[in-house]
């Protein structure tokens, strides 16, 4: 892959991340698009940026166009959407590792996004472990959720990331996985395909 610059993701990003997450909506996309992975949600600046605020977050730009980005963030309950504020609900009674995931320092791990041309070269893997780097000792565990119907992120997170399902949610009449994964660790890179998709 040629070269593509990774950085920390700042208030300055939000207006480029909304646009390339727009593109990749479940709304924008047709059935067979959604295939390669889907956004759930809307994505507009202001929100954006407040999770860019809250959490740091990485962004990876090649030639000057954002191509892909990790969104983690900890907000406020009620600055989130009704699905996030659903399954911040859960945190006490989900375990990870024996305790719930309410005692450990936690944060909300995505959107992630890689734009297509970019998907199968070993970026997401690149962003993951940038954010992991930037957030170990911080943070303990960073929680995620993937709509079962996403199955090409689903498996690139847990077969290649290695993320935890830790339980599932029914909301708006879709299922929802809820996923964490400890912040730092060594072992999760080890054994890895160079390879992975959005």
């Amino acid at each position: 892959m040629s070269e593509v610059e990774i950085r920390r993701a700042d208030a300055t990003d939000a207006p480029a991340i909304a646009a390339l997450a727009s593109q990749y909506t479940y709304q924008q996309l047709t059935k067979a698009e959604r295939q390669s992975g889907f956004l759930t949600g809307t994505f507009t600046v202001p929100a954006l940026a407040a999770m860019l605020a809250s959490v740091p977050g990485q962004v990876a730009y090649k030639e000057g166009a954002l191509v892909g980005f990790v969104i983690n963030s900890r907000l406020a309950p009620e600055r989130y959407p009704p699905l996030v504020q659903q399954i911040r609900a859960l945190l006490p009674v989900l375990l990870f590792r024996g305790r719930p995931l309410a005692e450990y320092q936690w944060f909300f791990y995505g959107p992630v996004l890689l734009a297509p041309p970019y998907q199968g070269q070993g970026l997401l893997q690149q962003l993951f472990q940038a954010s992991q780097q930037a957030l170990a000792g911080h943070y303990e565990v960073g929680i995620a959720f993937i709509a079962a119907e996403n199955a090409a992120s689903l498996h690139v997170h847990t077969h290649k990331l290695g993320l935890e399902v830790l339980g599932e949610l029914v909301s708006g009449g879709a299922t929802y996985f809820i996923l964490a994964f400890a912040v730092g660790e060594r072992g999760w890179a080890e054994g890895l395909p160079a390879h992975a998709s959005g």
